[in-house]
């Protein structure tokens, strides 16, 4: 069984920053600009998309070499298989999850009241449903397919076989 404890963490970080670089790009194009909705989750992922192949490159995978042949081309088929479903996914969770609100406010003893944030808990959850999906595909898609295999860098103890 192999230690990937450190691969894990390191794909979470940069996961969690592409995610909200997704996130951002989804809610300025769908509710700022009222762009299409699946056209705003499609630009946001692919922005995502772009900006994780780099970062996973050089920080979780290691792989140090200039030349990306052949792992462009595997990771463009990872992601355009994550990217239908990350779209499908969120469409349909939109479909079947209960339109609410989240919100949240300040009452003060005069009976003012103070909003605070407001925020569409449907089209979060359908977000975060189609988010799980394609973290969890994206990774074992780059462990074994993408990045396997290829020359990384020594002094990365990420590999380390433990019985």
């Amino acid at each position: 069984m192999k230690l990937v404890i450190k691969q894990i963490t390191k794909f979470f970080i940069i996961g969690v920053s592409a995610v909200l670089v997704d996130l951002i790009v989804y809610y300025a194009l769908s509710d700022l600009i009222k762009l299409n909705i699946d056209f705003s989750k499609a630009a946001g992922f692919l922005i995502g998309s772009v900006y994780t192949y780099y970062l996973n490159k050089r920080w979780t995978w290691r792989h140090t070499e200039k030349t990306n042949k052949g792992m462009v081309g595997r990771f463009a088929v990872i992601y355009a298989i994550s990217f239908v479903f990350n779209i499908l996914i969120n469409k349909y969770s939109l479909e079947f999850i209960p339109n609410f609100e989240i919100s949240g406010t300040i009452t003060f003893s005069n009976k003012d009241i103070l909003s605070l944030f407001s925020l569409k808990g449907d089209k979060f959850l359908a977000f975060f449903f189609a988010t799980v999906f394609s973290a969890v595909f994206n990774f074992l898609g780059q462990k074994y397919w993408v990045f396997h295999g290829l020359p990384s860098d020594p002094k990365d103890d990420t590999n380390i076989e433990v019985s």
